[in-house]
């Protein structure tokens, strides 16, 4: 146990280190953890997103691009999520810059979903869709949702991975404070990067 919680650590202050400056594009994979994990064929972030901005579609989000007649266009810094090492809880969320998103967005329901940016260090593009979960709840004004991005043209060698979100919406839609107060919005998101067999 007492190793298992040295490895938290270490992983913990690496990550706060690799994550203090704003994103570039990294040129070669870090390091594998030490986590058990098969060959290092894959690595796992959590990030909270913050949306800077919110307009009408550009030619960013043009339809012969994405795929569908986008609605909004949004912009998202992404920042490395600190966890408390005796129990996972969420201590930092929004301290360490780690990515940028540009997104496209529709009304449907579910919505489509398209973006680009650099997350950790790796270039990448996606598509998929978010799903209303629940309206006006725990509280009026707050909304739930979950999205997805599978993510393709990444970074060598990096060959494929998917983004997912825990995500609220409230009244007040961009930056960090919430209406109603006191939820981290919009979204908690995992990635998963994986890389080909043999490219390490």
């Amino acid at each position: 146990m007492k190793r298992f919680k040295t490895l938290i650590n270490v992983f913990t202050v690496g990550a706060l280190v690799a994550c203090a400056a704003p994103p570039e594009v990294r040129q070669v994979p870090d390091p594998v953890a030490s986590d058990g994990s098969s060959s290092g064929v894959e690595e796992i972030y959590v990030f909270r997103s913050l949306r800077e901005d919110r307009k009408a579609p550009g030619d960013f989000c043009a339809q012969s691009k994405i795929g569908f007649a986008a609605t909004m266009e949004d912009r998202y810094v992404f920042k490395a999520v600190v966890t408390r090492p005796s129990d996972g809880k969420v201590v930092d969320a929004i301290s360490h810059q780690a990515g940028t998103l540009r997104a496209c967005l529709d009304s449907a329901e579910p919505e489509n979903f398209y973006a680009e940016g650099v997350l950790a260090g790796v270039a990448a593009s996606g598509k998929g869709k978010c799903t209303p979960t629940a309206t006006d709840y725990p509280e009026p004004g707050v909304s739930s949702w979950r999205c997805f991005l599978v993510l393709t043209n990444l970074t060598p060698p990096y060959s494929a991975g998917v983004l997912t979100t825990n995500t609220v919406s409230t009244r007040r839609p961009i930056g960090p404070d919430s209406n109603p107060p006191g939820y981290v919005q919009p979204s908690i998101a995992t990635i998963r990067l994986w890389r080909k067999r043999g490219s390490l």
